[in-house]
């Protein structure tokens, strides 16, 4: 009798202590798997064509930014509607850090290019910024044949023959469109818009006589043609002269000092994203930002490294939105699809 006593309670102590010690294993096994993020390749979208400058920036980034996370980064181009298509994936995405967002500064531009009955499909105020990557400018580059080598030529030309001159861009409302489009109703000409689904097609049919002029971002790709004399650089948009291209002047320095067009970079994940997946990412970039040879590698692009945190690239974003709405409403520009 004692002894079957004395087996029960043995018996109900080890159940005890198994349970004790799977509730434990389920403990670790959560937080464990909260902290591994990533343990699996994660896919960064990039709305525009490969071989832009914003493809190429991306894939400088990933490349650094995989080895930091220990796990590949597979960058997609997924270009169209002038980057809402992708944009749309990444918000569509399952919010777990496995899919997300190189954008660029078009994201503000987005809010002006649909009418009330064809609204965007997202919100970019939405997204769950990640962080800042990066900052460039725009190159404005002719058709070596056209024979114009200034922006005053330019303008003299456009008003010699209105809409005989045309500019490709990487689809209307990107950051490709947007700055010759302003610039243009500054200047008081006309020039026909050929959208494409990216900068690189359409720099590729400025080289080839297509279209006229086109401001792509600055990538080597865009110094070679100008060194080898295929394209002409009239002007870029940043604030002060491209140091990788000294010789160029800018917009403001040819008579245009509103005519200033950054361009940022910087990295988003769809709406909801936890917080223990963007505090991960946000910290690799935090560091990137800091490491010579990263620095270098994006200055080889023609690309400045920067870091802002999640909330500063979310105030910048809504910023640039209301300034660009009043740009454009002074300006009488209208981007509605």
């Amino acid at each position: 009798m004692e002894t079957s006593i004395v087996n029960r309670i043995l018996t109900r102590r080890a159940a005890l202590g198994i349970a004790a010690t799977l509730a434990g294993a389920a403990v670790f096994s959560s937080a464990w798997a909260q902290g591994a993020y990533p343990d699996r390749p994660i896919q960064l979208i990039v709305p525009y064509s490969a071989g832009g400058p914003t493809d190429v920036a991306a894939r400088v980034m990933a490349q650094t930014l995989s080895q930091r996370l220990g796990q590949n980064i597979v960058v997609m181009s997924m270009p169209g509607a002038g980057g809402v298509i992708g944009t749309d994936y990444v918000n569509r995405a399952k919010p777990d850090g496995y899919t997300l967002l190189f954008a660029v500064n078009s994201m503000a531009i987005f809010p002006y290019t649909r009418s009330a009955s064809n609204p965007l499909p997202f919100d970019p105020n939405g997204f769950t910024p990640i962080g800042s990557v990066a900052e460039s400018a725009h190159v404005i580059v002719a058709n070596k044949k056209l024979g114009i080598a200034n922006i005053a030529q330019l303008v003299e030309a456009a008003k010699k023959k209105p809409d005989g001159l045309s500019y490709g861009s990487a689809g209307v409302g990107g950051t490709t469109h947007l700055p010759i489009a302003l610039f243009a109703h500054r200047a008081g000409i006309k020039l026909l818009h050929v959208p494409y689904k990216g900068a690189a097609p359409a720099m590729a049919d400025t080289m080839a006589g297509v279209v006229s002029i086109s401001g792509p971002g600055y990538t080597d790709a865009v110094k070679a043609a100008i060194e080898n004399g295929t394209l002409v650089a009239l002007a870029t948009t940043s604030a002060k002269r491209l140091p990788f291209l000294p010789k160029v002047p800018t917009l403001a320095e040819q008579g245009y000092p509103d005519m200033v067009f950054p361009i940022w970079y910087a990295m988003f994940a769809p709406p909801g994203t936890p917080a223990n997946v963007v505090e991960k990412l946000d910290g690799a970039l935090k560091a990137m930002a800091q490491d010579p040879a990263y620095q270098k590698q994006q200055a080889g692009q023609g690309n400045v490294v920067t870091y802002m945190a999640p909330a500063q690239v979310a105030d910048m974003l809504r910023t640039d939105i209301a300034k660009l709405g009043v740009r454009l409403k002074d300006a009488g520009i209208h981007l509605e699809e």
